[in-house]
């Protein structure tokens, strides 16, 4: 019975940490993907 619990808690914490992981590398990507953009922007509202 303890056992199960504790499997169960293990895979709940992996669970999370790869969700946590998962969304980090999501939001660097749409950073990376959009911080050009935002430079062109900028850019062009400086001329």
């Amino acid at each position: 019975m303890k056992r199960d619990r504790t499997n169960r808690r293990r895979g709940f914490l992996h669970d999370v940490k790869w969700t946590i992981i998962l969304w980090c590398v999501g939001v660097g990507a749409a950073v990376l993907l959009v911080l050009p953009f935002h430079f062109i922007v900028m850019a062009m509202m400086h001329k």
